[in-house]
């Protein structure tokens, strides 16, 4: 028999060996350097690869028999007495020398304080403690390592805890870690203290990881086409690797609450270059899109790429109303329901929750606090809801800019389709399990706007059956575009213009395009237009509101300058007192200009206003809309 004692665990502890009916030691010289009879007794215990090996008796000396000197083992051995030896209870090496080993399913790896599991400061199980991580010279090496192994993704960011998430208050289980960046494992680190020490917690160490799912070409970080960390680089998915429960996952994982839909390839405009290859089974319940289980592909080829609409927002409610259809706006987030603030709150947002509710559209917006300031938190999001919208958390949010709300200034609704003969003053919707939307005819369909100075304007192109072509323009109108808009999440059309804005472009020409009421959810719910042929040519644009939101002005490339953001119109700067250094990081990820940005101080000589103050990202924000700040 065989087993390890006093570390805490079956799979960690000083080797012991039973013979004759009673329990002895293992002792071993340290000239056996590659001491594989570690990987012997791990095997052979069940208990995975070899994490650390000593033979100085790391675990404390053993007391009575010394059973067993092994040398030399090859590794392969079934049981650790297959090694060579000097015979049962013969040895030449005291209890000083007894052997101790931690087996990897001894070890466990985590991220505290950093509110989700890719984030935080690093904590390492010993002998049945958790433990922080020291080192004074941690880098991006040593957190590459870590990310990986908890399936994040690549490193963000490599951080001394006392300047992010906090110090610990336990043992400290590792000292002076030193990683290339591809080990399989932490443990294959170079590790120069075992511990766990009793001492100071002045060089705990933290991280930040990227992540390893993403959705990008939305407004924000939940809302996208998929994309995962394959490697150092990141890959889209194919649509039929992704269902309801994997969606669930990731907008968990991403801290977006609930997923709403998963609209299919023609809702975002998806990158090129390659895809992840096979699907992912998931239960719903996992903390990360990488802890489900893989799958190969189902077909051959890709019908287009998975994208998911993720809301923070798990429920909506009407409160202390003796009506269901009129009330306190509530929602749920987080599980906790709370009041929405009224500052911003308006009739479109209105018009959708009065819609989600089954109470038809909004009749009136009361001031607010008109039915009381409710017992939960104040939520300070802003909706910017066009009206159209099918659920409140399809529409785009910001708390960005927007002054601190009032104490009791609760946002009020009265809806026009009251119900009568309903009590209790609470009408409330959870956010159901969407379907996938059904796939669209006559193959892959998505539209795009071209030529213009980003994703949110330019010129209508559509892919039909593998090719893009333009949109005529004879009766394209602002319903059209505000379609358009909408579908890319690029909030309302500005504008509607012709081909002397962005140019006719190349390709077919599209007659049957357009025709929209402006309410439709995609441009193929509208109805075929008549038109048979383009006396004017092509070019039917869309200018959204979100074009060109935010930028970097004055530098020598687009992802270089003056933070910028357009406000009312405006073109302002962003003031660096009390700017969080998180707020970079968060503006060259929504910009597409990498995973880390730097912030400094630059005077500028020319005049614009200042329109923020105070931002403060916080670490893995992925959104300066989400970021709290100073008002405009």
């Amino acid at each position: 028999e065989l087993r390890l004692v006093d570390g805490g665990g079956r799979c960690a502890g000083r080797v012991e060996m039973k013979h004759s009916g009673e329990w002895g030691s293992v002792c071993s010289y340290d000239f056996d350097w590659d001491a594989r009879w570690a990987t012997v007794v791990c095997r052979q215990l069940g208990c995975g690869p070899v994490a650390k090996a000593s033979p100085y008796a790391p675990f404390g000396q053993g007391t009575g028999r010394i059973w067993l000197q092994p040398f030399f083992c090859r590794g392969n051995e079934a049981v650790l007495q297959d090694c060579p030896h000097f015979g049962w209870g013969q040895h030449f090496c005291g209890h000083e020398r007894d052997v101790g080993v931690t087996c990897a399913e001894a070890v466990e790896l985590r991220l505290v304080a950093g509110g989700g599991p890719c984030a935080g400061r690093v904590e390492v199980k010993l002998r049945g403690r958790w433990g922080s991580v020291a080192d004074d010279s941690w880098d991006l090496e040593d957190a590459e390592v870590v990310c990986q192994q908890l399936g994040c993704g690549s490193a963000a960011g490599a951080y001394a805890a006392s300047t992010h998430f906090g110090k610990g208050d336990g043992p400290v289980s590792l000292a002076l870690v030193n990683c290339h960046g591809d080990e399989a494992a932490f443990w294959d680190c170079e590790i120069r203290g075992w511990g766990p020490y009793i001492g100071i917690h002045d060089f705990d160490t933290a991280v930040v990881c990227q992540g390893f799912a993403r959705l990008v070409g939305g407004d924000g970080a939940c809302d996208g086409w998929l994309e995962v960390r394959r490697g150092r680089a990141w890959i889209g998915v194919c649509e039929d690797a992704v269902d309801i429960k994997a969606a669930q996952v990731v907008c968990r994982e991403l801290g977006c609450g609930t997923v709403l839909a998963v609209p299919g390839s023609g809702r975002f405009e998806a990158g090129t270059g390659p895809l992840w290859e096979g699907g992912f089974e998931c239960n719903g319940t996992e903390p990360l899109l990488a802890a489900c289980t893989r799958r190969p592909p189902r077909s051959q080829g890709c019908t287009g790429h998975a994208s998911i609409i993720c809301s923070p927002y798990t429920g909506f409610r009407l409160a202390d109303n003796s009506s269901g259809c009129a009330g306190r706006v509530e929602a749920e987030a987080g599980g906790m329901w709370g009041s929405l603030c009224a500052t911003s709150w308006d009739l479109p947002d209105a018009h959708v929750l009065c819609h989600h509710l089954g109470c038809g559209p909004a009749a009136a917006v009361p001031p607010g606090g008109s039915f009381g300031g409710g017992d939960g938190p104040l939520w300070p999001d802003a909706f910017g809801c066009g009206g159209s919208e099918r659920h409140p958390g399809q529409c785009p949010t910001a708390v960005l800019g927007e002054p601190a709300c009032p104490p009791g200034h609760a946002a009020a609704v009265n809806c026009s389709g009251l119900v009568s003969g309903r009590a209790g003053g609470c009408r409330q919707h959870r956010a159901a399990a969407p379907a996938r939307s059904p796939p669209c005819p006559a193959g892959s369909r998505r539209v795009r706007l071209a030529g213009g100075p980003g994703r949110c304007a330019g010129r209508v192109e559509v892919y039909v059956n593998g090719t893009w072509g333009t949109v005529c323009q004879e009766t394209w109108d602002l319903r059209d575009a505000a379609v358009v808009c909408r579908q890319l999440g690029c909030g309302m059309a500005l504008a509607a213009p012709r081909s002397a804005r962005f140019g006719p472009g190349t390709g077919p020409l599209w007659p049957d395009v357009g025709g929209c009421a402006g309410t439709e959810a995609s441009l193929w719910d509208c109805p075929a237009s008549a038109q048979r042929g383009c006396r004017h040519g092509g070019g039917a644009g869309a200018v959204c509101s979100e074009q060109l939101s935010l930028r970097l002005a004055g530098g020598s490339s687009r992802c270089r300058g003056h933070l910028e953001v357009l406000y009312n119109g405006t073109w302002g700067r962003v003031c660096v007192e009390g700017t969080s250094p998180a707020t970079a990081t968060a503006v060259c990820w929504q910009l597409g200009c990498g995973d880390r940005g730097t912030l400094v101080a630059a005077p500028a000589w020319d005049s614009a206003p200042a329109w923020l103050a105070w931002v403060g990202c916080k670490e893995g924000a992925r959104s300066l809309w989400r970021c709290l700040s100073a008002p405009w």
